[in-house]
């Protein structure tokens, strides 16, 4: 890991210096020390009698002081070299560590204002603009990592998810990380548990500041499979709780709790050319850090969505069991036939309102198995049925594709005809406005 360290000569600085160089000889990398001076430096300079004279001292002062520092902290099997430059602070920092190609920035921070206005506005247009690799910041209360006198310690690593894009670009930095050096990675999955209830259609009593069983199953699986595989040596966990109040205190609270050596939070890169711009969650993490280092994980604009194929494997088929929005399964069906995988046959029976019977289950699951192609299970494909007894069809077949965690949703446009159409019809539509899932919809015959 080539890793760019921001240095100015304080104490802060000089624990930016040693986490650097640690990580770097983890991971088989190598550190640049970077001090730049500051623009009013050289204002104070040019107004000066020998400004030329007074300028080659200073710069031979400063290449002494990094000399020493690059001394103080060089360790067997790292190389650590140096960089010098004028201008402002941050912009020269992220345009050298573009310049070098470094993996990773580390910086001290001074205190709360200074490490929000690295990270939160500062920083230039241009600058912003390259600012698409992690920053590692190293806050109050911290020298080294917690395991840096046992170089054989796996480092212990929290990696905080929140369902945002972000995620993965924390993931992946995990990914690599870990590729490098041994970790133990857990990733911690808060959720608002009022909200998870409404998004799954859990009803019922339950307790809302315990981990709830089917919320933990969903998150859980939803975190595992966003994670996949992790290469290298060390454990992986999944941790998912309920959270009240300010999220970020209770990530670090869990971080330190563990004896973590570094929490890794996704950010998002927002507007394009405007500023690096952390979720909510970041931004109070950035504010309130200390005793533990923080990687923050700028989201890449050219990792969205639309640079790889999504694998289409698991498919939502609802219908109403009208001609039309059976017409629809077929399609369901095709979506995975090339290379299997499994269709949820679902029926909303929204006449019902609980009072359906075990013999109308069992007929209307009749009905839905009659459905399925004579050579779905050649093709490798699954099928499940899922009937569901009352409930506004909108919102049920959204929580369902929820609970199953499929890849897209497959219905009709309209179920009956007639004076049922603008009724049935608004279901898909709803379903399209609610659903975080891909929703194909197959346009009625009838027009």
């Amino acid at each position: 890991m080539k890793v760019l360290c921001a240095v100015d000569f304080t104490p802060r600085g000089q624990a930016a210096a040693k986490v650097a160089v640690d990580l770097a000889g983890r991971t088989g990398g190598s550190v640049e020390l970077i001090h730049v001076t500051g623009p009013r430096a050289a204002d104070i300079l040019a107004i000066a009698g020998s400004a030329t004279i007074v300028d080659e001292e200073v710069r031979a002062n400063i290449d002494a002081r990094l000399a020493a520092e690059c001394d103080r902290i060089a360790t067997a099997g790292v190389q650590v070299s140096a960089h010098v430059c004028d201008g402002e602070v941050e912009p020269s920092i992220l345009k050298r560590a573009q310049k070098i190609g470094a993996d990773l920035i580390v910086v001290g921070a001074h205190g709360r204002s200074a490490l929000r206005r690295f990270l939160f506005g500062s920083v230039g247009d241009e600058a912003v603009s390259i600012a698409n690799r992690p920053i590692l910041v190293v806050p109050p209360g911290v020298d080294q990592l917690r395991s840096t006198n046992d170089a054989a310690k796996r480092l212990r690593v929290t990696v905080a998810l929140d369902g945002r894009s972000g995620g993965a670009a924390a993931i992946a930095f995990a990914r690599e990380l870990r590729s490098q050096t041994p970790c133990d990675v857990t990733f911690l999955r808060l959720y608002s548990a009022m909200e998870e209830y409404a998004r799954l259609g859990l009803a019922g009593p339950r307790d809302p500041f315990e981990p709830d069983a089917e919320v933990v199953a969903d998150l859980e699986r939803e975190v595992r499979t966003a994670v996949a595989f992790l290469p290298g040596t060390g454990s992986t966990s999944v941790v998912v709780e309920p959270a009240w109040g300010e999220l970020a205190a209770k990530i670090l609270e869990v971080a330190r709790r563990q004896g973590d050596d570094l929490v890794i939070v996704g950010a998002e890169s927002r507007h394009g050319l405007s500023r690096i711009r952390h979720p909510a969650v970041a931004n109070r993490i950035a504010h309130e850090a200390s005793g533990i280092p923080v990687v923050f994980v700028p989201h890449k604009e050219g990792s969205a969505p639309g640079k790889s194929v999504p694998a289409i494997m698991n498919v939502l088929a609802p219908t109403d069991l009208s001609r039309e929005g059976n017409r629809a399964i077929s399609f369901a069906y095709g979506m995975v036939a090339a290379q299997g995988g499994v269709v949820e046959l679902c029926h909303v029976d929204v006449r019902t309102e609980g009072r359906l019977t075990a013999d109308e289950r069992e007929r209307i699951e009749g009905q839905l198995r009659a459905l399925i192609p004579r050579d779905a299970e050649e093709r490798g494909i699954t099928t499940h049925i899922t009937v569901v007894d009352g409930g506004r069809a909108a919102e049920v077949i959204v929580q369902v594709a929820e609970r199953f965690v499929v890849d897209a949703i497959v219905m009709a446009s309209h179920g009956e005809g007639g004076a049922l159409r603008s009724i049935l019809g608004s279901v898909s539509h709803a379903v399209v406005d609610s659903s975080r899932r891909p929703v194909s919809i197959i346009p009625s015959l009838e027009r």
